[in-house]
């Protein structure tokens, strides 16, 4: 039987490859301990410090993403869905010590929200019934994987759901979700996410599978969860699943009618003073269970620039706060800081317009910056410009600190960037915005 050999080690070689044995069984447990809750990772206490994770560059990125996150005391990671990329994700994150709340995606209820698709919870059984299955699929498919934390089903339904009767049609299919997975893997806990508490009473009375609540807020107002969460009802352990400076669906119009986006020292401070001053306490009586700041993307546009850790391949204030928040670290060399950024006027010059523009920052001393400028607008008919960041034309002004700007050529008020980039990587903005008018009266001294 000489040929019988080679055959079964063939065999034994695609079923290594194709069902990889894992030398941990890495399961995780949420406990009772004393008056709150205790997360357990094989039998040892753990809280997630996290990020929600887009990447950099995708699955080719994904080790050296890992790595870089690791270094930042970073050791979870959270996703909305699964594809074709997270087995490579997962592997990543092992390899580096991470593990993963492994998003399950579930179809918002709204037109017009997430990549505008809609559902209907109510009427139709024979998709509810398609995304159990697909669910069930990926559950299957991951849960033995060592780098797996947790179960997230869904990201802000009950938000993005039309009304009553179609949040509680919601509620109620998802409930039968949380018992099938839970039945699939007994080794992982389950947890749904939503905005603020607004889904604590529908989780309370129609969800009383899951095991915690996931919960996305941003700002200063993350000193009020606690209450908020009793308020609502709330009897479980919570994470804080999405978490970053106030957000453009929050915060005030300045006189242009544009959203006034928080500074970048404010980005800075909110996540370093939320988990140690909000949530510290809140870990320690067994509470809250982690964080997960939003987000890790290389992405240069709206999103990214306003929430992002990473803009290209530079560093924003974010990305150091998360550093300062789970190691105590600080930036080194310190962070150039805008001070200023002002449009004094704007002239014609030929078909073009171009304004004159203060751009003060301060940096250490002996530090180049690279300045550049960039613009947003908001008002436009497609998303895609709707979110894009586009470079500015821009010259160097007659004295220190100004700046001749070509403006864009669009119909409506627009959001002016100032960019400082040290040696170093590391980018800062400042952001005004811009009335694209023939002449703009000149700025008060």
């Amino acid at each position: 039987m000489a040929t019988a050999r080679p055959v079964a080690v063939g065999v034994l070689l695609l079923s290594a490859l194709l069902f990889p044995a894992w030398e941990v069984e890495a399961r995780t447990a949420i406990v009772k301990a004393g008056e709150g809750w205790r997360m357990e990772v094989d039998g040892q206490p753990y809280v997630a410090k996290g990020v929600t994770f887009s990447g950099s560059g995708g699955p080719a990125n994904f080790d050296k993403d890992c790595e870089r996150l690791s270094a930042l005391g970073v050791n979870t990671l959270r996703t909305w869905g699964t594809g074709e990329e997270t087995p490579a994700l997962l592997d990543a994150a092992h390899k580096h010590g991470l593990r993963v709340l492994v998003g399950l995606w579930l179809r918002p209820g709204r037109p017009g929200m997430e990549n505008d698709d809609a559902f209907d919870y109510v009427r139709d059984a024979k998709g509810r019934e398609a995304q159990l299955q697909d669910t069930l699929k990926q559950v299957r498919r991951f849960k033995d994987h060592p780098a797996v934390l947790a179960w997230g089903l869904g990201n802000e339904v009950i938000l993005n759901s039309p009304d009553d009767p179609s949040k509680v049609a919601y509620a109620r299919f998802l409930e039968k979700v949380v018992r099938a997975v839970k039945k699939a893997d007994a080794g992982h806990p389950v947890l749904s996410v939503d905005a603020w508490t607004l889904g604590v009473p529908f989780w309370e009375k129609y969800v009383p599978s899951l095991d915690a609540y996931g919960l996305n807020v941003y700002g200063r107002g993350i000193h009020a969860l606690p209450a908020a969460v009793k308020q609502a009802g709330g009897r479980k352990p919570w994470f804080i699943t999405e978490f970053g400076a106030q957000g453009e669906w929050e915060v005030p119009k300045d006189a242009q009618g544009l959203k006034m986006e928080p500074g970048d020292g404010e980005k800075y401070d909110v996540i370093v003073d939320g988990w140690r001053n909000a949530l510290g306490p809140q870990v320690q009586a067994g509470r809250c269970l982690g964080l997960f700041v939003f987000n890790y993307s290389a992405s240069f546009d709206h999103t990214g620039m306003w929430l992002g850790l990473l803009s290209g391949t530079s560093t924003r204030p974010a990305w150091h706060a998360v550093r300062e928040a789970y190691t105590g670290k600080k930036p080194e060399p310190a962070l150039p800081v805008p001070v200023r950024l002002a449009v004094r006027s704007v002239e014609k010059d030929g078909a073009a317009s171009w304004a004159l523009v203060d751009f003060e920052v301060t940096a250490p001393q002996g530090t180049p910056l690279d300045v550049s400028f960039a613009y947003n607008f908001r008002g436009s008919s497609t998303r895609e410009e709707r979110d894009g960041v586009t470079p500015l034309e821009s010259r160097k002004g007659a004295t220190p600190g100004t700046w001749r700007v070509r403006l864009p050529a669009v119909g409506g008020a627009f959001k002016l960037y100032g960019l400082a980039k040290d040696g170093a990587g590391n980018l800062v903005a400042a952001t005004t915005s811009v009335v694209p008018v023939a002449v703009v009266a000149p700025a008060s001294p």
